[in-house]
């Protein structure tokens, strides 16, 4: 599924904006005390004195033009990004200029390499491709700067900054996303209304979730408009490891008592969770597209009521469900929403759904094409601390519809309405993402605050315990949240199984396609056995003995 893009390349670049470059002062934005506004050319600004934050402008624009490795709308991210952009260039006078591209990244980040023709920032840059760029001396090293400007990065970071630094001491990027917040990312869902319609059956594994999804769609076959309900389907956010989780492996690994680990190809309980799908699919209760949705033309299925059940990240069912339903549909009620559960196969110790790597997701760099590195760290400094994590995390402050107020000297505090809004059920996600939250997560982490140590960057999960349906969900799948950090591995570009881990990834992605959509039982046996063939041929048992070797490395360095 996963193919280097061919003369459709120059259409599909046509795609890529720069989003936010607006400057123009909006009159009803309050501007932080003695800030200066800078013009859209980057022209100096004439001294200022210390903002709310703290922040001193600098006599110059500092400009950070990034481009993102985050495959996304553009028109929806430069939308996005209008307020905060603004809000942040007239406090701070540093203009964020962001690109994205509704493009794959890697492919994306595997053309800019090849031509040269790359900005002075990336952002959600993988380990893999950071190794692959450095080896070119395409990464600038930030140690120096850290040291020198970063105190908020080094407190952030704490214990484990050491561990971001390469065997020669360089800091080649500043994680994204590091650090461990308890909640689910992963489950099965299911819509709560039609479910409390049949009675509520139990459901704990797949077979009851299975029996339940084909009533529903038995007595919902088509939606208002006659198109055909199915009982699952799928979107380009999915990952396949999640899925074998309910089996009770690991990431897509299983692991026996000595810790030795086995890619889900090459166990039953992998073939178990394809043929799981594949039953769906033989059924007609498997949405035929499901491995080219996109998310956006997912959710148009989803919230045009023809999805009954949905294995995958917790907040998409939301998204594009009740979020949507309560205002569009003029019946709506409570329960009209989906529900998160934890089915666990029979015979697996633990359902692992959502693993958990505290040492981030991916990683910002700035390239050899970056003209003043100090201003940017400065900035990249604030944005690390407790309040730059909440002013990029909840977006502008200080409106009538702003998430939060801030004064100065860190005092803040949630805007109630907003918060009651969020806890009632009639928040407006959408309205509120045009107020910039996470629109620049540029480096910021995903823990809790230290300075109160319960507040978080996402705006929404900051009150989980006041929120019912926030509440029940976590409740259910607390046991299903677990530590994955040892099993982290970075495929370097000089490392002899980079190759074979891509090569493998991609024909397990397109073997568990075809194995899904296999039209017969024997068929279904044929398809996944040669995918399991195929993938042991590319060196799958190597790589499974490599993982292996660098797990129980990691283990034995935490438990030290």
């Amino acid at each position: 599924m996963k193919k280097m893009w061919n003369a459709v390349l120059a259409a599909a670049i046509a795609v890529g904006v720069t989003a936010g470059c607006s400057s123009g002062k909006n009159e009803s934005e309050p501007s932080a005390s003695g800030s200066a506004s800078a013009s859209e050319s980057g022209s100096a600004a004439p001294e200022a004195a210390a903002n709310l934050f703290g922040w001193t402008p600098p006599a110059e624009t500092t400009v950070i033009d990034f481009y993102q490795g985050d495959r996304d709308n553009p028109d929806k991210v430069a939308r996005n990004t209008e307020k905060i952009h603004r809000y942040i260039l007239d406090n701070f006078n540093v203009d964020l200029k962001k690109t994205v591209y509704d493009v794959d990244p890697k492919e994306r980040l595997n053309l800019m390499l090849a031509s040269g023709d790359y900005p002075e920032v990336i952002v959600a840059m993988d380990g893999d491709n950071v190794s692959k760029w450095n080896a070119q001396g395409k990464i600038f090293d930030l140690a120096p700067l850290v040291d020198q400007y970063g105190p908020n990065i080094k407190k952030a970071l704490g214990d484990k900054y050491k561990s971001y630094l390469d065997k020669d001491g360089k800091l080649l990027g500043i994680p994204r996303g590091w650090g461990l917040l308890p909640i689910t990312d992963f489950s099965a869902h299911i819509r709560l209304d039609w479910y409390q319609e049949m009675g509520s059956p139990p459901i704990e594994t797949p077979e009851d979730y299975y029996n339940v999804l084909k009533q529903m769609v038995a007595a919902h076959p088509t939606n208002a408009q006659g198109e055909k309900v199915y009982a699952l389907s799928w979107n380009d956010q999915i990952k396949i490891n999640n899925v074998m989780g309910i089996w009770g492996l690991k990431d897509g690994y299983k692991e026996d008592a000595n810790h030795n680990l086995t890619h889900w190809v090459n166990t039953d309980e992998g073939m178990e969770a394809a043929r799981y799908y594949n039953r769906f699919y033989r059924e007609g209760l498997l949405d035929p597209d499901l491995f080219i949705n996109k998310f956006d033309d997912w959710k148009i299925k989803f919230t045009n009521e023809r999805i009954v059940g949905h294995i995958g990240l917790w907040w998409q069912s939301w998204d594009a469900g009740h979020e949507m339903w309560r205002t569009t549909l003029p019946d709506y009620k409570d329960n009209m929403r989906y529900v998160q559960i934890a089915l666990k196969a029979p015979g697996a110790e633990k359902a692992y759904l959502s693993p958990k790597d505290t040492t981030g997701w991916n990683y910002t760099v700035l390239t050899d094409k970056v003209k003043n590195p100090e201003a940017i760290i400065k900035f990249f400094d604030f944005m690390m601390s407790p309040m730059g994590t909440r002013l990029m995390g909840w977006g502008v402050p200080n409106l009538e519809d702003s998430g939060w107020n801030y004064e100065s000297g860190g005092v803040w505090s949630f805007n109630e309405t907003q918060k009651q809004a969020l806890l009632n059920g009639t928040f407006d996600y959408d309205h509120f993402e045009q107020l910039g939250g996470n629109a620049y997560w540029i480096v910021h982490g995903q823990g809790l605050l230290e300075d109160d140590g319960k507040s978080t960057a996402w705006y929404d999960q900051n009150f989980n315990g006041e929120d019912k349906w926030k509440k029940t969900m976590n409740d259910n799948l607390k046991d299903t949240i677990y530590d994955n950090t040892a099993r982290r591995i970075v495929f370097a570009a000089d490392n002899p199984f980079t190759l074979v881990n891509e090569q493998v990834e991609d024909m397990v992605t397109d073997g568990f396609a075809k194995a899904v959509i296999s039209k017969t039982e024997e068929d279904f046996v044929s398809n996944f056995n040669e995918l399991r063939e195929k993938a042991n041929k590319l060196g799958l048992h190597d790589l499974e003995k490599y993982r292996t070797e660098e797990y129980k490395k990691q283990l034995a360095l935490l438990n030290e």
